[in-house]
């Protein structure tokens, strides 16, 4: 693989952009939430986003201490709730529903982005907890 000398630091990375990227959707989701009143799938996306943040401490401590539990934890917690957070973008897509076309068009094309993401999410560090295993068992 070409990115296998550099998968410790591109978990971290990814790590440190998801707790970014998480922060943020969870003070726009909150500020949504004040702001419009009380929301299923708004309040479902705040906490789907609160596991993700926890794992992605996991995410770290496991590419810098090099555990395969830790990733293992990561990869679980990321596919499960990434793709609950792929389902409520797209309820919320339906839900609040703009007058406006172009915001629809937006919003259809971050969900797909997000739904990438969630695919680099799982996929770098099950390779870099592989090569782990690999190197052990040499």
């Amino acid at each position: 693989m070409c990115l296998r000398k550099n998968q410790r630091p591109f978990c971290i990375l990814l790590a440190l952009v998801t707790i970014i990227w998480g922060l943020t959707e969870i003070i726009y989701g909150s500020f949504l939430l004040a702001e419009e009143g009380i929301n299923n799938w708004l309040l479902a996306a705040v906490v789907a986003w609160t596991p993700i943040l926890i794992a992605s401490i996991f995410l770290i401590l496991g590419a810098l201490k090099k555990i395969p539990r830790f990733l293992l934890v990561w990869i679980i917690v990321s596919l499960v709730c990434g793709i609950a957070l792929i389902i409520i973008k797209t309820g919320l897509l339906i839900y609040l529903h703009e007058c406006q076309v172009i915001n629809d068009i937006v919003t259809a094309i971050s969900n797909i982005i997000f739904l990438l993401l969630v695919y680099v999410w799982a996929f770098y560090p099950y390779a870099y907890m592989r090569d782990m295993k690999e190197q052990l068992l040499e």
